[in-house]
Formats: structure tokens, sequence, C-alpha cells
């Protein structure tokens, strides 16, 4: 069952993918593959808020505070007061940080082309809908659906794999 799951499958890629490529960005670049995405969220929202953020890329709000706070003393994101709440701040990238984005794109957009090589351009192209059509379900519809058949689901259970700590 496991290994015909979809959400197996699909974790499985990402996880192998980005496993792979964040060798290579570390060694190029000195961040991980997750550290350029949290630059490459700030920069197509700035003025993005740290809880903004979080929620975006779904990682611990540890995690992200964690790598935007080394982004930050690296000088690659800055943070400034929200003019409509000076208690909140917004994100931007420097100039430093536009910069790195730009070197990592060419070598993301590489490494993507190489995972779809077995695609035809056709397929490629039906593959990017699908995914783009599944992933605003998930976002739009899925969850409400899920919670009104399984009504548990809404409560947010505890993780047994991480020592009852993280909520899934």
């Amino acid at each position: 069952m496991l290994k015909r799951s979809i959400t197996y499958q699909l974790a499985s890629i990402a996880e192998d993918g980005i496993g792979k490529a964040t060798r290579i960005f570390e060694s190029r670049f000195g961040w991980t593959v997750y550290e350029i995405r949290v630059l490459r969220l700030i920069r197509a929202a700035p003025g993005i808020t740290f809880t903004e953020l979080a929620q975006t890329t779904r990682f611990e709000r540890t995690a992200t505070s964690r790598m935007l706070s080394r982004l930050t003393k690296a000088g690659l994101v800055k943070r400034s007061n929200l003019a409509q709440d000076a208690r909140r701040f917004g994100l931007t990238l420097t100039r430093r940080g536009e910069d790195l984005c730009d070197k990592a794109d060419p070598l993301s957009l590489e490494l993507e082309t190489m995972m779809l090589e077995p695609l035809t351009a056709e397929q490629r192209k039906a593959f990017r809908a699908m995914v783009a059509t599944v992933l605003e379900w998930v976002r739009e519809g899925y969850g409400e659906k899920v919670i009104s058949r399984f009504p548990e689901a809404q409560g947010g259970a505890v993780s047994k794999l991480r020592g009852g700590k993280e909520k899934i």
C-alpha cells in the first residue's frame, strides 16, 4: 500500500530531490535549499512578516526563526518595523540576498529540468498542470472535505513519531 500512496511518492520525490540539491547548494553558495527557499519567498513578497513566512514555508516556527536569524546576520535579509504596527517586522532582501537568489535560480531550474527529464515535453506540461490543480484543491477545498468526513482532523492530532511535541 505504501509504495502506491501518492502522498508517499510525492514526499519521496521531494525528499530525494532536495537531499541531492541541498549538497550542491551548500557547496556552491554556502546555504541549504531551505534557506534559499526562504530568500525566494521574501523576494516574492517584500514586507512579509515572520508569521506569514513560517506559514508559507510550512517549516517549524523555530526552524524558520533560526534560518531567518542566520540569513539576517549574513546580511541577506533586512528586518524593518511595519508602518501599521511598529511591534511587528517586515522582511525584505538586501542587495546581497537578491544577488544570491539570482545566482541560485539557474541551478534550481537545471535540477528541476533534470528531474523531469524522463517525461516528454507534452507530459511535463500535463504534469505541471495536474500538480497545479491538485495543489489548488489541497489549499482551498480538500481540508474542509477531510474535516467533514473525519472530524478528528480538526483538532490537530499530536504526532507520536516526534515525541508528541509537534502537531501534524
